[in-house]
């Protein structure tokens, strides 16, 4: 699943990135990716990669239909981790700065 253009741009505008942040999506029922977040200072854009990373600064687990569901804005990030529709482990801050851009409509 490739997230869209303006959702990989928002998740770069973070302010709590270290130098190179990676987060994996774990994704029982499709294709595991990663996101590669560069630190602001720079002109790289955030990349999406198939696979497993390691050292990953956050790991997020849920199935194909509630990322869908929250990319589309049907379902909000937040509501699926509080219901444990998604479930993380590491980066806490990192995690809820997430869930703020994926409930993000563009203007």
């Amino acid at each position: 699943m490739q997230l869209p253009d303006q959702t990989l741009a928002r998740l770069r505008r973070l302010t709590c990135l270290h130098p190179l942040t990676r987060v994996q999506f774990r994704l029982p029922d499709a294709s595991d990716f990663y996101i590669l977040l560069p630190s602001q200072s720079g002109d790289n854009a955030a990349v999406q990669k198939p696979g497993h990373t390691e050292e990953a600064a956050l790991v997020l687990e849920m199935s194909q239909s509630t990322l869908s569901a929250v990319i589309d804005g049907r379902l909000s990030a937040r509501h699926a981790l509080l219901l444990g529709e998604i479930r993380y482990t590491g980066d806490r801050e990192l995690a809820a700065s997430l869930a703020d851009i994926f409930g993000a409509k563009e203007q």
